[in-house]
């Protein structure tokens, strides 16, 4: 989730709820499990794309099963930034799923 994006004309608080609910909804809706891989850390998601990588990199972890996004717009600066990022992070998962699609996006499609 992105605490900057703006959704229509809503104020990024705003944005960031509408986020959040209709986020939590569908893996609520689909039975998605999460996986935490930071103990210490406070929220179920991420807002911040590099810690996640880092987190990932740190546990070692296997592929796993899925990355729920609001929208690839909530990522589009953090991809065309840093695109190997996003191609190591997109490495992790076996597809990314945008809510506002609802449809799993393959890796190739995003770049």
């Amino acid at each position: 989730m992105n605490p900057n994006y703006m959704i229509g004309d809503l104020h990024t608080n705003e944005s960031f709820a509408i986020q959040k609910i209709v986020t939590d909804k569908y893996i609520e809706e689909k039975n998605i499990s999460r996986v935490i891989l930071n103990p210490y850390q406070l929220y179920p998601y991420y807002t911040i794309p590099h810690v996640l990588l880092s987190n990932l990199q740190n546990k070692k972890a296997d592929t796993i099963d899925c990355l729920v996004l609001h929208s690839i717009e909530t990522m589009e600066r953090f991809i065309y930034i840093y695109p190997e990022k996003w191609l190591d992070l997109c490495g992790y998962f076996k597809e990314i799923i945008c809510v506002v699609d609802q449809t799993p996006v393959r890796i190739n499609e995003v770049n």
